[in-house]
């Protein structure tokens, strides 16, 4: 069936999902060149360091406006990046660049970020998020990181979120790795022995 809206039989919020998955793979394109160039070059923090920079400009709104506006033309685009990160080294400037001359400037902020990602794997570091019931204080927060290095044997940069409805304890997610140690997990725990008891 046609959706009148699209005039395809596409849903659009699956053709929403879809170009972001599609940005999504793009971004990770661009970010393993950048990481592969880094490590030959042998200067990863000056790479990560440009490439945020890069997405700081071409993130913000007024800069975004004219970048992704296509009335606006290649020259004038291009004179605002050599103004504006002229100062880069030259492969990063080349990489902000060729992202104006491909129109994908929207990516930059992604592109950064997984940048960061693939350098942080390559160093060991893990991220983690921390949910608890209440914030956790600075000598709880250390402990945790504490912990969860010796568990994964590296270092971590933890975050910290708040759900009252945890009831107490803590869920940790480490990647694709799920920690539940809430209340609310023990509790339902002990609620299905019960009933399987009965």
């Amino acid at each position: 069936m046609t959706n009148p809206s699209t005039g395809s039989g596409q849903d659009p919020g699956q053709a929403t999902r879809a170009t972001a998955e599609g940005e999504n793979l793009a971004a990770k394109r661009y970010a393993m060149a950048a990481f592969e160039l880094a490590q030959e070059q042998n200067d990863s923090d000056a790479w990560l360091d440009a490439a945020r920079q890069i997405a700081a400009f071409m993130g913000d709104p007024e800069v975004r406006r004219v970048l992704e506006n296509t009335r606006v033309g290649q020259e004038p685009k291009q004179r605002l990046i050599a103004a504006a990160l002229g100062d880069l080294p030259a492969l990063p400037l080349n990489l902000a660049r060729l992202l104006v001359r491909k129109n994908r400037t929207a990516l930059a902020v992604d592109i950064a970020a997984q940048l960061g990602q693939l350098l942080e794997e390559q160093r060991g570091v893990a991220r983690a998020r921390a949910t608890t019931a209440v914030p956790l204080g600075d000598a709880e927060r250390d402990a945790l990181s504490r912990r969860l290095a010796s568990k994964t044997g590296g270092e971590v940069v933890l975050e910290t979120a708040v759900d009252p409805e945890l009831l107490g304890g803590v869920v940790v997610q480490i990647g694709d790795r799920l920690i539940d140690a809430s209340t609310r997990a023990k509790l339902k725990a002990l609620k299905d022995n019960l009933n399987r008891a009965l």
